[in-house]
């Protein structure tokens, strides 16, 4: 006899599917996005019964305390009866202060919480449009000197949340954020070299991780490496440029995929390693496109370097049901 979820005095079969994908296909609205368990857009609360722990990974301790879990990596091995976590003791108002689109296809949205935002270099966090809609966005501002938030929003085809910040939201608009999230994080002290290697708005968390770095004085190599779709989609030249002229320990290279016939972000790590033949005791951070991490994680840790300095970031599509 298969598991069973109570959820609002309504009780649901459950079989071999995750606990968003029985409630979704009931007919209940679970708040979500990527359904891979990296936004935690679908987090929930466990009333009785006993999850996986496979749908606790990535929660903090205190949310794993408080019975939290994510319903897209829930696959019930026991009765449960669950909750919606209460959104309004989640999220954070703030206002829009700048909106720039920086190149054809990334707006710079810049946020002025109302209340303390706590964050690590790296993170990211949900933005909301609706109680139903929402997005991940990385933040690319460094928590130890700047007071705001800034986000990169890349627009997406037939995207509703990046749609929207593009085409309606103002300066002055008041917003919904939740709390920040996410392990992709720079340490506060760190001595070993660290290559940066990002995809288009993949930019933006490694931008706030570099900011740090070279705020608190960190006098090892750092290197960046950008991938852009067209040298016409470079941004924060002027930012970084300035940043190399006063820091020496930071390189800045752009790798133009509009140059590459097939298989681009293999090609844009093989171009990596070549820039780093001998990365053995480097720290490497990927962000950005789901190919580019992966294949980048295997082929460097194939050169050597640890799983441990590995840290990796991927921006997943929103899935549709």
């Amino acid at each position: 006899m298969g598991t069973r979820i109570t959820f609002q005095n309504n009780s649901y079969p459950c079989g071999d599917e995750s606990v968003l994908d029985r409630l979704l296909k009931a007919g209940v609205f679970i708040p979500h996005s990527c359904k891979s368990g990296l936004c935690q857009a679908c987090e929930m609360k466990l009333i009785e019964g006993e999850v996986p722990q496979k749908s606790t990974a990535g929660l903090s301790d205190h949310k794993i305390q408080a019975k939290h879990f994510l319903a897209c990596q829930c696959f019930p091995e026991q009765d449960l009866k669950i909750s919606l976590v209460d959104e309004n003791t989640q999220c954070i108002e703030v206002t829009v202060i700048d909106k720039v689109k920086v190149n054809r296809s990334i707006i710079k949205l810049v946020l002025e919480p109302k209340e303390t935002v706590n964050y690590l270099a790296g993170q990211y966090l949900r933005l909301y449009q609706t109680e139903r809609e929402c997005r991940c966005y990385s933040i690319a501002s460094n928590p130890d000197q700047e007071d705001f938030i800034e986000l990169h929003i890349q627009i997406i085809a037939n995207g509703k949340v990046s749609n929207w910040i593009a085409e309606e939201v103002m300066v002055g608009d008041t917003l919904r954020i939740s709390e920040a999230m996410g392990s992709c994080i720079y340490p506060d002290h760190n001595t070993a070299s660290t290559l940066f290697v990002a995809s288009n708005s993949g930019l933006a968390p490694i931008y706030g991780m570099i900011k740090k770095a070279l705020s608190q004085g960190d006098q090892q190599p750092l290197h960046l490496m950008h991938g852009i779709t067209h040298e016409k989609d470079k941004y924060l030249v002027a930012e970084l440029t300035a940043l190399q002229q006063l820091h020496h320990n930071l390189t800045v290279d752009w790798f133009d995929y509009s140059q590459i016939k097939e298989e681009k972000h293999r090609s844009f790590i093989h171009f990596a390693l070549t820039r780093i033949p001998s990365p053995q005791d480097w720290k490497v951070y990927f962000c950005g496109h789901p190919e580019l991490v992966s294949y980048g994680k295997k082929q460097f840790f194939l050169k050597g370097v640890s799983m441990k300095n590995l840290y990796s970031d991927a921006f997943l599509p929103s899935k549709v049901n």
